[in-house]
């Protein structure tokens, strides 16, 4: 588990590993799936547009997806709690139903041909899944069960991970005192990552930024500095200020623990990195994930250089997949079975594997090749204007 990789020198940006596993997606799917346009003489321009136009509506589809199936944690907590993704919160199923949507409004408005484009994309789907699990392990979302601590491959999440979290509410393993917060509520609840991860030098670094950049104002203004570096100054102050009510939240409940037991937050701070108050050993569900992805991806690719008929390769992705997700959901515990028995995701795998049957029986009745799939015919470069030369001048 890796939520930030580092931060941006000088400018104290997180680059965070789920982010980044997107990116790599979006911009390795698109561009193979462009090289595949190329081959089969479609337009690539296009399937840009496409890959931009499904990044956008595969996060909103995701993200909505996500908060209407788990509405219970966001009821009350604001529009911001709704659109931060940054810690994770996006279901495959709502991106690629958002995404498809979106993608076919877009080929039906370009009387391009959806069989076509949905085959060149659905290769690059599976890539860009295998990938976005990868961030789903750094993350430390959609864990897998509790697995034999000999498999060699087992993992554990570190403490106040969400998987350790789910096994200390179901009893699986216990915590010290000094680590659960009684809220006035009567719920208790163990310290989050944030505060424990959050160490004394950068608690006083806060302290020290603010006293740092409040000094340097008053002594312009006793300078009788100009009006752009008081400006600039009190805006660093503010933003110290800011930072500092950010920290606060986080900071209170280690105080109070600290107080409570005596123990300094330092020491806290090492007993939340012992390792027994890990996960118990589980299945890197994730990575069974993205082997799946990349493997279905190789595989849709090889079939789309050997079919003969359109539509073809993103049927058998609609049979495929929704398969394999079933399975998945097995070794899965991080989603309720409320759906019927069965889970969201097994529950949307059932309706497209049924999807997959009737689209691969619609395809059949259709032409081997799709009408509207017109050989794309890059467009002529002007030519260079040629300066007109001056005519020879006649001799008397």
């Amino acid at each position: 588990m890796w939520p930030t990789l580092f931060n941006i020198p000088y400018l104290n940006m997180p680059v965070r590993g789920y982010g980044l596993m997107l990116m790599i997606a979006f911009l390795g799917g698109t561009w193979w799936a462009t090289r595949r346009a190329m081959r089969v003489k479609a337009d690539p321009d296009l399937v840009v547009n496409l890959g931009f136009i499904a990044l956008l509506f595969s996060v909103i589809g995701a993200r909505t997806f996500y908060v209407v199936h788990y509405w219970e944690r966001f009821a009350g907590q604001g529009l911001w709690k709704i659109l931060d993704v940054t810690a994770g919160g996006l279901e495959f199923y709502g991106g690629f139903i958002g995404a498809f949507v979106a993608g076919v409004a877009y080929l039906l408005m370009k009387r391009a041909s959806v069989r076509l484009y949905a085959d060149i994309l659905a290769p690059s789907l599976m890539f860009g899944m295998g990938a976005a699990r990868i961030g789903c392990f750094l993350n430390g979302c959609c864990w897998g069960g509790p697995c034999p601590a000999t498999l060699p491959w087992a993992v554990r999440f570190p403490y106040a991970s969400a998987a350790q979290y789910r096994q200390w509410e179901e009893r699986m393993m216990t915590l010290p005192a000094e680590l659960i917060v009684l809220h006035t509520s009567g719920i208790a609840y163990p310290l989050s990552r944030e505060v424990v991860g959050t160490s004394r030098p950068e608690r006083d670094s806060l302290l020290q930024t603010w006293q740092e950049a409040k000094d340097r104002l008053e002594a312009a203004e006793m300078q009788h500095a100009d009006e752009e570096t008081r400006a600039r100054l009190q805006q660093e102050l503010q933003q110290a200020v800011t930072a500092i009510g950010q920290h606060k939240a986080q900071l209170d409940p280690l105080t109070i623990q600290s107080v409570k037991f005596g123990v300094s937050p330092e020491a806290i701070d090492v007993r939340a990195s012992q390792p027994e108050y890990q996960s118990v050993h589980v299945h890197p569900v994730q990575l069974y994930a993205s082997i799946n992805g990349f493997v279905l991806a190789v595989l849709l690719n090889a079939v789309f250089h050997r079919r003969r008929r359109h539509g073809m390769v993103f049927g058998l992705l609609l049979l495929l997949y929704p398969f394999c997700r079933i399975v998945e959901e097995i070794v899965r515990i991080d989603n309720p079975h409320d759906m019927a028995g069965l889970t969201a995701s097994q529950f949307v795998s059932v309706v497209l594997l049924v999807s997959g049957v009737l689209w691969l029986w619609a395809i059949g009745r259709m032409p081997l090749r799709s009408p509207r799939a017109v050989p794309w015919v890059p467009p002529a470069e002007p030519e260079p204007s040629r300066a007109a030369s001056p005519s020879p001048k006649k001799r008397k």
